[in-house]
Order: structure tokens, then C-alpha cells, then sequence
């Protein structure tokens, strides 16, 4: 099982991007209701409950200038990049537009903390700030998309708060409460949690992929343009956290955690949330972004890693 767990969580943007294709083209895919990804988001959030190493917040209590930052950069910065990039480009296709604006008003997932500890960042800053992510999502994302006027129908704060509690706050406080009362159990349970987290995120790209295929399909014109723009605003976001993160952090290691943490989104939430409210052409871009994020984000890793692998040959030789 260790095999096959290591293989799915590094290659897990390539089998993202295997399935979504495969799903496109192949003409036996499941065709399950809207519950049926939100249950499989929801073990998703579960395991990352279970596995989240909440005694590294303890420590923070002399950080809370740069999680503040990191909150402030998420929630400004990340969300007014999808905002402008959604209106400029898609003000003609507001489920679109929707899609890519909820795409960057949801937590971080899950790979923010992965990256951030491959690339020797802060994992605990990027913990307690994606648990006060789940607390200002519900509140942010309605007004981010209220900047689309009256293009589209407006997100209910009730109807997105009941969506977060059964998605996000419940499995995952679940996962939490069990590592309280078992504390051994994360670590029984890695191998289990290692596999099951991205084969459930894999099953939710192919629901997903499958219910708006034929919004795809008629809207192929747009798809360059789309990948496009998530490019660009995976890019910019990670640029420009980071820099003014570097500039004011202290320590590179929490600047590298604010890179992950505001720029890596929970795409599989955004997609869902973007399904049951506007349709099957607003999960695209969710999904799309969630492998372009993926991606960038493993070379940005790729980067850190060599940039500090001479220092540890050093130290060897030492």
C-alpha cells in the first residue's frame, strides 16, 4: 500500500489531468448525483483533520504579526486577482467568471501544507491560517461575487455556510476531534490517509469533469483563453504574496509558507460549490486550476529543494 500511496500523492496533478481528459473523451464514466462529490470532499477533509499536526500552532504565539499577513495577502490580494481576471476576461460568460472567482475565495487544500514542508517553509503557520480560512470563506466569497452584478444569481451566505458545514467544518472537525482522543491513530492511519485523500479528490475531478463535459463541449472557443487566465492568476498571486512576504517576514521559511498558503486553493470545494450554484460550466475552471496550481507549485517545490540540496552536501561532507 505504501507503493501505491507514494506514487498517487506525488503524481497526483498528472492523474488529475489523466482523469479529467479521460473523462472528456471516454463514454462510460459514473454518473452520480451532486452529493455523491461532496461526500468524497468531504473524507477528503476528514483525513486532512486527522493528519493535521495541530500541536505545531502552539508555537506560534510569537508569529502572529506574519499569520495576520498571510490572512491579509489570502483574503485581499488572491481574491481582487480573481475578481479583475474574471471580470476583464469572461464579463460575457458569468458562470465562468463565477467559477474562477469562488476558485480563489475558497481555503487552501491540503498540498499547501506538503509543498510548504518539501520546501522547508513554516507547515504550522499554514495550518492555523487555513483553519481561519474555513471561518472567513463563507463570509468573502458572497461578496467576491457580488463584483458580477446582477450577470448571475447571487450566492445565499445560508445556502453557502450549509454547504461549508457538510463539505469542510464537520468532516474535518471529525478528523480533528478523533486525533485529539486517539493520538496515535494519525500516525496508524497515514498509509490509509496518504491513498484515500487523493483517490477521493480523483473521483470528485471525474464527477465533476463528467457532469460538464458538454458545457465544454460547447464552449470550446473559451478553453484556451481560460487556461490562460489561471495561469496568470496562479502566477501572480504566488508572485506577489510572495514578494510582500519576503519583504516584511523576517525568516524566508514563512514567507515560503505564505507562497503556498494563498495561492494553492481548495479547487475541489471551488468546483462543487461552483457546480451546485451556477451549473456545470462554472466547475471547469476550478478544476483546471486545481491541476495548473498543482503543477506550478510542484516546480516551485522542484525549485526550493535543489536550491537547498548543495548546503546538505555540504553538511554531509562536513
Amino acid at each position: 500500500m505504501k507503493l501505491i500511496a507514494d506514487f498517487v500523492s506525488k503524481k497526483l496533478a498528472l492523474l488529475i489531468l489523466i482523469v479529467a481528459i479521460a473523462t472528456y473523451f471516454s463514454p462510460f464514466t459514473w454518473n452520480a448525483p451532486l452529493w455523491v462529490p461532496s461526500i468524497f470532499l468531504g473524507i477528503v477533509m476528514f483525513f486532512t483533520g486527522l493528519s493535521m499536526n495541530i500541536s505545531s500552532i502552539k508555537n506560534l504565539h510569537h508569529k502572529k504579526k506574519e499569520l495576520l499577513i498571510i490572512v491579509l495577502l489570502k483574503w485581499s490580494v488572491t481574491v481582487l486577482i480573481a475578481i479583475m481576471l474574471a471580470k476583464f476576461f469572461f464579463s460575457d460568460y458569468p458562470d465562468v467568471a463565477a467559477g474562477i472567482i469562488l476558485q480563489g475565495s475558497v481555503p487552501s487544500a491540503a498540498a499547501a501544507s506538503l509543498y510548504t514542508l518539501l520546501s522547508g517553509g513554516n507547515t504550522a503557520l499554514v495550518v492555523a491560517a487555513s483553519l481561519l480560512d474555513i471561518v472567513i470563506s463563507p463570509f468573502i466569497a458572497p461578496l467576491a461575487l457580488a463584483g458580477l452584478g446582477d450577470s448571475v444569481v447571487s450566492i445565499s451566505l445560508i445556502n453557502l455556510f450549509k454547504s461549508f458545514m457538510i463539505m469542510v467544518i464537520i468532516p474535518l472537525s471529525f478528523g480533528l476531534t478523533l486525533q485529539r482522543k486517539f493520538p496515535q491513530l494519525p500516525h496508524q492511519a497515514t498509509q490509509i490517509s496518504k491513498l484515500s485523500s487523493p483517490l477521493s479528490l480523483i473521483i470528485v475531478i471525474h464527477l465533476l469533469m463528467n457532469n460538464g463535459k458538454q458545457f465544454i463541449s460547447a464552449e470550446l472557443m473559451i478553453l484556451p483563453t481560460l487556461i490562460f487566465v489561471l495561469i496568470l492568476q496562479t502566477i501572480l498571486s504566488m508572485l506577489i504574496n510572495y514578494t510582500v512576504a519576503s519583504f516584511l517576514f523576517e525568516q524566508k521559511s514563512d514567507a515560503i509558507a505564505a507562497l503556498y498558503q494563498t495561492s494553492i486553493c481548495n479547487a475541489g470545494l471551488a468546483g462543487i460549490l461552483a457546480h451546485e450554484f451556477f451549473g456545470g460550466l462554472g466547475a471547469i475552471a476550478p478544476i483546471l486550476a486545481f491541476i495548473i496550481g498543482l503543477s506550478i507549485g510542484a516546480q516551485i517545490t522542484n525549485y526550493f529543494v535543489n536550491k537547498q540540496l548543495p548546503l546538505s552536501l555540504q553538511k554531509a561532507e562536513l
